[in-house]
């Protein structure tokens, strides 16, 4: 029987520190399952809606090699990843951006949940200011 893990975030402005995360979580299962959370998801939890449409998300993470399956999740629930995709273990990423952490995979049971240290860092937080202040800007004009 194989290994599932299974691994959630936005991936909003893709970038290397999810490209490590994904990877390191591939390598520590037979079968990875990635979870892309809706921009409704994202409005709720963080207040910002995602800048790379929902289905361009989900089509980057597709054509990952350590990625087997994509699902579009509106949260992440035990009772669903243990009883309807078998996993195993749920990923938790640390210091990563757009990825769940251990905080927000309250309803997990710990014994499923193995924290990935954070990879290469990102630029992610200053390329989404430096968004934000360009869309101030042009609205204004």
């Amino acid at each position: 029987m194989s290994r599932i893990g299974f691994l959630a975030g936005v991936f909003d402005l893709f970038h290397v520190g999810h490209l490590d995360v994904l990877g390191r979580a591939g390598q520590t299962c037979d079968r990875l399952v990635v979870g892309v959370l809706t921009d409704e998801w994202a409005m709720d939890a963080w207040g910002t809606r995602p800048f790379v449409p929902l289905p361009e998300r989900i089509q980057i993470i597709e054509h990952l090699r350590c990625v087997d399956e994509v699902v579009v999740v509106d949260g992440v629930r035990s009772d669903w990843l243990t009883g309807v995709v078998g996993v195993q273990t749920v990923f938790a990423a640390s210091g990563t951006d757009g990825v769940l952490g251990v905080d927000e995979l309250a309803g997990i049971p710990g014994e499923l949940v193995s924290v990935l240290p954070a990879g290469r860092g990102s630029r992610s937080p200053i390329l989404r200011a430096a968004i934000d202040q360009r869309q101030s800007r042009s609205s204004v004009a």
